[in-house]
């Protein structure tokens, strides 16, 4: 039996609290060893993978990052955060920031991230469909991100493709994303101190001020991706300066027939919006310098102004109007010569449909009286068909009462003096009053739509081989068009004339025919449609037709300074001839007419 010694007793105390220390060091080398495991797999793209897998088509990347777990912050450089979905694509970096995370919420597939303080960034957003994917587990578990408490300073650029802002701004909010499921952004305050917006690279306006709150929630909807068209709510309060309107050029290119300088102005705008629909107190306000703006030939310059609103309903009120308008209108010609409209202006109210989203419109168009404009500056585009020796044109709005029909809202009137020309050597008198349907105007910037244009004529009288007298007619144009540069004015016309005193005066401006013939041509109450063009080279007519009582008519002319060309086909009655029009002398052609008139195929329009 071996008995231990008395100093053996002390000894196994020291022992045990020798193992009492090395429980806090082996806890504190594994909290270093799993310290250092978060941060390589931060680093390393392990975290970025894991997501990258449960997102589908929503990716979190950074370049570097470090964490002092569990009591220290996120620390995150060159942070990335992207969305595609079957329409766009859109991007967020931030240069640096700072975040509390969870980690347990990794392991519950949420990005959960609160106090997010984001110097730098960057948002660019562009149309571009999603590449087709294989289908998704529909059992799998969707990632969650939720960020929350979000900061970012200095947001350097927003880019939305064709248009950008680059400048200073500031943005507090929130994002929640349900990977296909919904996509929520909370942004209750975005600021601007100063910066610009661009167009295709051009700077077009600086933001003087900018204040603003908006939100987002869109619901996934299958292949469709989120749906956007209710989502966005909020108001924003902008001052801008806008710079002169020259950078539109560049988008209409160096062929454009149309060019724009100056307009510079200011424009103060306090929008309100509730899923996607202007809310009542939403305003604007703009106005500018001269805008000038060049249209083949012709040059026009206005200051311009411009005023829209949303305001509460009421009934028999509008919901909402925009007022835009010019004044005064300085027209010119090549040659310097023009009119002046005192005030162009369009108001178009907007009524809110019952029982139905949108609203109805109802615009209206008001041309002041112009000046008297000197008629000749047409002569170099319309000498070879008439050219004019004096008369004035004043411009204006259709006058109304309200009671009048909503469609004279819309209507622009030229009336004429009497007109005193010549074709060729024939004199010509004549009054003319045009009225345009401003509502079928269009614009693509080679022509301007005209469809819908009434022309009448009145107090037409000429010297020619058969006199006209006294003599009117209205012509409607279901289609026309004036292309600027060239100027070319093309039309289909139809007409319901009381006789056919025009046509007998231009058949025999060369050769009178028979007197017995010219007096059966004079016939009343016709009919008569075909297309017309215009140009600096004479007038064309094609696919002419004319019917009446006993009469018919068809065939193609030309008309250059007086002198005409072409081919008719005419019957009276039971007899059918051909007339060729050729300039000193016309042909008759009594026997095979309609195989005569076969052979005379119309050329086509210059």
């Amino acid at each position: 039996m071996t008995v231990s010694s008395p100093l053996d007793a002390p000894d196994a105390a020291p022992r045990r609290n020798k193992r009492w220390w090395r429980i806090p060091l082996w806890i504190l080398l594994g909290v270093v060893v799993l310290e250092v495991l978060i941060n390589v797999a931060l680093n390393v793209g392990v975290v970025q993978a894991i997501m990258r897998r449960g997102t589908d088509r929503t990716q979190l990347s950074w370049q570097r990052a470090w964490w002092l777990w569990p009591v220290g912050r996120l620390h995150l450089k060159g942070f990335t955060l992207t969305n595609q979905d079957t329409e766009r694509w859109w991007k967020v970096e931030v240069d640096a920031l700072t975040a509390g995370m969870s980690l347990t919420g990794l392991l519950r597939k949420r990005v959960d991230v609160h106090g997010i303080d984001g110097h730098g960034a960057t948002f660019h957003l562009e149309p571009s469909p999603a590449p087709e994917e294989e289908p998704s587990d529909p059992n799998a578990r969707p990632w969650v991100i939720n960020l929350e408490d979000v900061t970012l300073h200095g947001v350097r650029e927003l880019d939305f493709s064709r248009v950008r802002f680059v400048g200073a701004l500031d943005v507090n909010g929130a994002l929640n994303l349900q990977s296909r499921e919904r996509l929520q952004v909370d942004l209750p305050s975005v600021r601007v101190a100063e910066g610009f917006m661009e167009v295709d690279g051009k700077r077009v306006a600086r933001l003087e001020a900018l204040s603003a709150s908006a939100r987002l929630d869109a619901p996934f909807q299958g292949e469709q991706g989120y749906d956007l068209s209710q989502a966005i709510g909020g108001q924003a309060q902008v001052k801008v300066d806008l710079l002169p309107l020259d950078w539109v050029n560049d988008l209409l290119g160096p062929s454009a027939p149309v060019s724009l300088r100056g307009g510079s102005g200011r424009l103060d705008l306090d929008v309100r919006m509730q899923r996607n629909t202007l809310e009542p107190g939403s305003r604007l306000e703009a106005r500018g310098a001269e805008l000038d703006l060049r249209a083949g030939p012709m040059r026009a310059r206005a200051p311009w102004s411009l005023k829209a609103s949303m305001d509460e309903e009421r009934p028999g009120q509008p919901a909402g109007q925009l007022h835009i308008a010019f004044a005064p209108v300085k027209v010119s010609g090549p040659k310097g010569n023009g009119v002046e409209v005192p005030e162009v202006a369009l108001t178009v109210l907007a009524r809110r449909r019952e029982g139905q989203p949108g609203f109805d419109l109802e615009p209206e168009l008001n041309v002041a009286k112009s000046r008297p404009l000197d008629l000749r500056l047409l002569n170099p585009w319309l000498e070879q068909t008439l050219e004019i020796d004096s008369g004035h044109v004043t411009v204006r709005s259709e006058e109304r009462s309200k009671r009048a029909k909503a469609r004279k809202a819309l209507e622009l009137r030229m009336d004429t003096d009497l007109v005193s020309g010549s074709m060729g050597k024939h004199k010509v008198l004549l009054r003319a009053e045009v009225e345009v349907d401003a509502r079928h105007l269009s614009w693509d910037m080679k022509e301007l739509g005209l469809a819908g244009t009434t022309l009448r004529l009145s107090n037409v009288s000429s010297n020619g081989p058969v006199p006209i007298r006294a003599w009117s007619g209205t012509f409607s144009l279901p289609r026309a068009s004036l292309t600027l540069s060239p100027t070319v004015l093309s039309a289909r016309f139809s007409s319901q004339l009381t006789d056919t005193q025009p046509l007998v005066a231009l058949i025999t401006s060369s050769k009178r025919l028979p007197a017995f013939l010219t007096s059966l041509l004079n016939i009343p109450k016709v009919e008569v449609t075909g297309q017309v063009q215009i140009d600096e080279r004479g007038l064309q007519v094609r696919e002419l037709k004319a019917k009446g009582d006993s009469f018919s008519l068809e065939g193609h002319l030309d008309l250059v300074q007086g002198n005409i060309t072409g081919a008719l086909l005419t019957t009276l009655g039971p007899v059918t001839g051909g007339i060729e029009l050729r300039p000193g002398d016309n042909g008759l052609h009594l026997v095979n007419a309609k195989q005569w008139f076969a052979g005379q195929q119309a050329p086509p329009f210059r």
